[in-house]
């Protein structure tokens, strides 16, 4: 993979977008010594990556985590130290409660998400979910004894609902939909039934003052997962939640549906999803740390 990607770095025909997409892949890849190339596509001028950090051919616990629409690699830098955040804060949680585990966390670049037009339907949602059926259960070839673990926000939580649907997520144990775009009918009936006979645990959140994700839900896809039988909802607008360590802190409000935390046109930052201090992240780390330790 590495051989590939040194390849498209040294061509001179890409757009300079393409080329700034694949330098970010670059960067992510050099920053971190864990961190190493899962696949690497380039579709014409498209290019599509999966990092993963940690080892996941050993890992307890192996987490993938999900964008939503109009992302791309672009946007890889903000989305890999959230997934090494995941990493770290979930092996840290697990030292605390006495329990060391192995955890590994792989960053999906490997789909199209589409825009806001394209996002009301579901066609980006089933390919990409056909496309992480066949990670998933290529992962659980390499490493059959992990926990795998879904975290989706925004429109790949539309994702989710169709892998289900399709019976594509059997190897898939816990997942979190966050600021969900929306699930079908059909996904919503799947769901339901996995979770009622224990074949997997789904949490979802999403922020008061989240005014996006209920859009999404205007389109093919209108089932909001937190009012779907069985799922476990939690709080992301500001309150207690469980510390890294185990001791309850008080988190931050989600503010808006950013994933990550980002500063406005005045310098304001406003807190996104995966702010390390954010209600819902620390609620995020907890759960997963529940999943490895209750399996292994």
């Amino acid at each position: 993979m590495d051989d590939e990607l040194a390849a498209a770095l040294a061509r001179t025909d890409l757009a300079a977008e393409t080329q700034q997409k694949l330098r970010n892949v670059r960067a992510v890849l050099d920053r971190d010594p864990q961190a190493h190339l899962e696949s690497f596509a380039l579709v014409g001028d498209r290019p599509h990556a999966v990092i993963a950090f940690g080892d996941p051919d050993t890992a307890d616990l192996v987490v993938y985590l999900l964008h939503g629409i109009d992302t791309d690699l672009l946007q890889l830098l903000g989305w890999a130290d959230a997934a090494q955040r995941v990493c770290a804060d979930v092996i840290r949680s697990s030292v605390a409660r006495g329990e060391p585990r192995r955890v590994a966390t792989i960053a999906w670049f490997a789909w199209d998400s589409g825009t806001s037009v394209s996002a009301l339907a579901t066609m980006h949602a089933t390919v990409g979910a056909a496309r992480l059926a066949i990670d998933i259960d290529r992962m659980a070839v390499r490493n059959p004894d992990a926990h795998i673990a879904v975290v989706t926000y925004s429109y790949s939580s539309t994702l989710l609902g169709e892998m289900v649907a399709m019976e594509l997520a059997g190897k898939v144990r816990t997942a979190f939909s966050i600021a969900s775009a929306g699930v079908t009918h059909a996904a919503s009936a799947a769901i339901e039934d996995a979770i009622s006979r224990g074949a997997l645990t789904l949490y979802a959140t999403e922020g008061e003052d989240d005014g996006i994700a209920p859009l999404g839900r205007l389109g093919h896809h209108p089932i909001d997962p937190r009012d779907i039988r069985g799922v476990v909802v939690y709080d992301c607008d500001g309150g207690e939640a469980p510390g890294i360590d185990g001791s309850p802190v008080i988190g931050k409000a989600v503010e808006g549906h950013a994933s990550q935390t980002e500063a406005d046109e005045h310098g304001v930052r406003h807190t996104g999803y995966f702010d390390e201090s954010a209600q819902g992240y620390l609620t995020l780390v907890a759960r997963l740390t529940d999943a490895v330790n209750t399996t292994h």
